[in-house]
């Protein structure tokens, strides 16, 4: 954003302004006052002058708007029959008449900059998505490429040593790129409130869990880790969209496994408490400092600052949407240096249409 864009848009404003428009806020604002716009044109545009000759005029502008908004704030309680009142000499009317012009337009000066700034911010972090997914395909897909050409020179030599593991990453990086697209897929959904949850009956552990352990055992393996799951029942049954359920795990896994100690464990407790499943992700790691652990699941969200790390921090905004559209809820812990733990709390039963 310009250091002039302020400016641009005070100038824009008033150059806009047809005669006829200018006479009816002449009307409306200042009634049958003395003091007409053009006056108040002249100390805008001696302003402007000053603002100008300003090395920071951004800064300065938003100075003088803020002091226009405080003058606002301290005026007492009063309405359009307060302009009119006799016990107000007329100067003191005018006075008040045009601290609420330039006050109002102040505040809607100051929140068309908040606007932008928003806009701004969003832009940068769709700019930081795609360079991540960018680099996610080209990656994986230089990999699957230079795998496959292996595999047919190993296949014209008649040799076949090692590809089981070769064609193991293949499937790895295939999977990588697929739980890519299911994310941004789903992250889309979310935000056209579109996201819905299909309603059958499955086991939370056999149908959801280690299909997804198995998937990225390979990942887990590489970092010395393993995965177990904890419970006091053989498994738990419940109602919902296990499919949505497989990328809340996958999400929360891989997030332990990047995240994690190398050669610690990741532990998955799963809990039924009457009509709830209880189920709580817990990874040893560096963890979050408490004024963190209530933003994670918001969009673009980024704490860590491995330098290696391309998370943009949607995974956990997903997760959480999804957690949600089951009737359910998800919250983190940590205790800094030591441990991350994810515990969601399910309905075992889900209503349609949810």
């Amino acid at each position: 954003m310009r250091d002039s864009f302020y400016i641009n848009r005070l100038e824009e404003w008033l150059n806009g302004m047809t005669e006829k428009e200018l006479k009816e806020i002449d009307y409306r604002y200042l009634g049958d006052t003395q003091v007409q716009l053009g006056h108040y044109e002249h100390i805008f545009e001696k302003g402007l002058e000053l603002i100008k000759s300003e090395p920071h005029p951004k800064e300065l502008l938003l100075k003088i708007l803020d002091e226009y908004l405080v003058r606002l704030e301290e005026l007492p309680n009063f309405t359009q029959s307060t302009f009119d009142s006799e016990e107000l000499d007329e100067e003191t009317r005018e006075k008040m008449k045009s601290l609420v012009l330039f006050g109002t337009q102040a505040t809607l000066i100051k929140e068309n900059a908040k606007i932008q700034n928003d806009l701004r911010v969003a832009k940068q972090n769709y700019q930081d998505l795609l360079s991540v997914i960018t680099h996610e395909f080209k990656n994986s897909l230089t990999s699957i490429y230079g795998y496959n050409r292996i595999i047919n020179k190993r296949v014209s030599e008649g040799r076949s040593e090692q590809l089981p593991e070769i064609t193991g990453q293949v499937d790895r990086l295939t999977r990588k790129l697929f739980n890519v697209i299911d994310t941004l897929l789903n992250m889309s959904l979310i935000e056209q409130g579109r996201l819905k949850a299909s309603v059958f009956q499955f086991q939370i552990i056999a149908d959801v869990l280690e299909p997804v352990i198995k998937e990225l055992e390979l990942q887990v393996s590489e970092k010395g880790m393993a995965v177990e799951i904890i419970s006091r029942e053989d498994d738990v049954i419940l109602q919902g969209d296990s499919e949505l359920l497989q990328i809340v795990f996958r999400n929360l896994i891989l997030n332990a496994i990047q995240y994690g100690k190398e050669n610690s464990d990741i532990e998955i407790h799963v809990e039924r408490v009457r009509d709830r499943l209880l189920v709580d992700v817990l990874n040893q790691g560096a963890g979050l400092e408490r004024k963190y652990l209530n933003r994670i699941f918001e969009k673009f969200s980024r704490f860590h600052t491995k330098s290696k790390n391309t998370n943009v921090g949607i995974g956990l905004f997903t997760v959480k949407h999804i957690v949600e559209v089951h009737g359910g809820s998800i919250r983190a812990e940590s205790r800094v240096g030591e441990w991350m733990r994810f515990i969601i709390n399910l309905p075992l039963k889900q209503s349609e249409g949810k």
